[in-house]
């Protein structure tokens, strides 16, 4: 890969995330675009600065666990 030259900003200061995106956020739900923290619509491809990981862990569980798991978030 070749080193590509600055165009301005530093990576830092505008807060880039590489693989970032509400996709792969532990609190985005891809059949209703919604989020457990922000209200409205929300993009697959958008972030936020409470973006977290998925937990892969948790793949491969029946619906009751997912229940369980989002009642524990709403709290």
């Amino acid at each position: 890969m070749a080193l590509v030259p600055g165009a301005g900003a530093n990576k830092d200061i505008v807060n880039y995330k590489q693989h970032e995106s509400c996709k792969t956020c532990a609190h985005f739900y891809l059949q209703s675009s919604s989020c457990d923290i922000v209200d409205g619509n929300i993009s697959a491809d958008a972030s936020c600065n409470r973006w977290e990981l998925v937990d892969r862990r948790n793949e491969g569980k029946d619906g009751e666990f997912y229940k369980e798991q989002y009642n524990k978030k709403k709290g």
